[in-house]
């Protein structure tokens, strides 16, 4: 039974047992949620929420946000000229606000029924809306460096950040051979301003 997180409740992480049972098929995930996204909300490097069925109280969904930045110095000057082009002269600057999307998970039973974009929507309008969190212009995500998770960022609008692999590495200091784990991409919030 698929579900949608606007029938859902969301709530914050508060205690290491919020997402103990919660998963998602990736190891890696999965490790996060049980084991450390209440730790980084008491380092203070990140909160993490989930949404919650209702009637079940089953977690269908859960994602990590913390502030971050675009530097305009570490990215190649057609980017840069991409993001500027939509940016006032006077307002330019060495780096732009962000909000960071630094985990998200989809419960194994809801793959494929879109609740992962239907969490995407939720994270840019509530860093874009009236009520913008932190004043940030973008949501950007270092997302798997696999076919299937650059395609669901791509699908939600998402943009690369480094036009290839190579100048993500060589903006990194990864050696040729080195393999890329994660690539970079943005969404610009101003889409999705109600200021706009």
């Amino acid at each position: 039974m698929s579900h949608n997180i606007y029938d859902c409740d969301m709530y914050m992480v508060e205690s290491e047992q919020d997402l103990a049972n919660f998963s998602c098929g990736s190891k890696d995930l999965d490790e996060f949620f049980a084991l450390d996204a209440f730790f980084y909300d008491r380092q203070m490097l990140g909160k993490t929420y989930y949404f919650e069925t209702k009637d079940t109280s089953q977690v269908i969904a859960a994602f990590t946000v913390a502030n971050d930045s675009i530097k305009a110095s570490l990215i190649s000057k057609s980017t840069r000229n991409r993001l500027n082009r939509k940016i006032p002269n006077t307002k330019r600057t060495r780096s732009y606000p962000a909000v960071l999307i630094g985990r998200l998970g989809v419960s194994g039973n809801e793959k494929g029924t879109g609740v992962g974009s239907q969490v995407i929507d939720f994270i840019k309008k509530w860093f874009s809306q009236h009520n913008n969190k932190s004043g940030c212009r973008y949501v950007v995500v270092d997302a798997y460096n696999l076919p299937q998770v650059l395609q669901f960022y791509e699908k939600n609008e998402f943009q690369f950040l480094y036009d290839n692999e190579q100048e993500e590495k060589d903006t990194f200091g990864l050696k040729r051979d080195e393999k890329l784990n994660s690539r970079m991409m943005y969404f610009d919030l101003i889409n999705y301003s109600d200021i706009n």
